[in-house]
């Protein structure tokens, strides 16, 4: 079954730093994400993102696990998965927040929003010359495939698994690397070459 995504999940922006930039607080009791930490390596590194000291009412406008987030502007419209954060977190600049209603998975939402076919529909829909834009209404026209929740499910965890596979592989080639480097330094050594 096909549906708009208006029909499967709410999207907004944050409006706590949606216009203006937050000022870094140092120690403050939250931490910010730009539309440049969801285009880049994600998960992003929690402690080099900006704190903020946030109020009560700001707090209450935090991101939840699960969330959706998604870039409004530039070149790049990866959704990510937001699985949590040590400190709250929060969005700065034009970033939707997409929350998904009971009829869908978020993992298996976030998947079929960068199957390459949507996010080639998502470009078809920016508006803009200089700055190209997505604006609210298109995302929300966007015709997802919802199969069942289990279905969604076993969709999550096969891509699950092969992310997992990724991360893997990658530290296994690292520590090759990291051997290989090792046996030559050692090598240098005993011949009383190395510097």
């Amino acid at each position: 079954m096909n549906v708009k995504l208006d029909q499967i999940a709410s999207v907004r922006t944050l409006m706590t730093f949606r216009d203006r930039a937050p000022l870094d607080g140092g120690d403050g009791n939250a931490c910010v994400l730009a539309i440049r930490d969801i285009v880049s390596r994600w998960p992003p590194d929690y402690a080099s993102l900006p704190r903020v000291d946030a109020n009560d009412d700001q707090l209450a406008d935090r991101l939840h696990e699960g969330d959706i987030l998604l870039p409004g502007r530039g070149s790049s419209y990866p959704a990510r998965l937001f699985q949590g954060a040590p400190l709250p977190a929060f969005t700065s600049g034009q970033v939707f927040v997409i929350r998904t209603s009971r009829q869908a998975r978020p993992s298996y939402l976030c998947w079929y929003l960068n199957r390459p076919d949507v996010q080639a529909g998502i470009t078809q829909l920016l508006a803009g010359s200089a700055i190209q834009a997505l604006n609210k209404s298109s995302l929300l026209r966007i015709e997802v495939a919802l199969p069942s929740l289990e279905q969604q499910q076993h969709i999550a965890d096969l891509q699950s698994l092969a992310q997992r596979r990724s991360r893997l592989r990658l530290e296994l080639e690292q520590l090759d690397h990291a051997e290989i480097e090792h046996a030559c330094e050692a090598l240098l050594e005993q011949r009383g070459l190395h510097g």
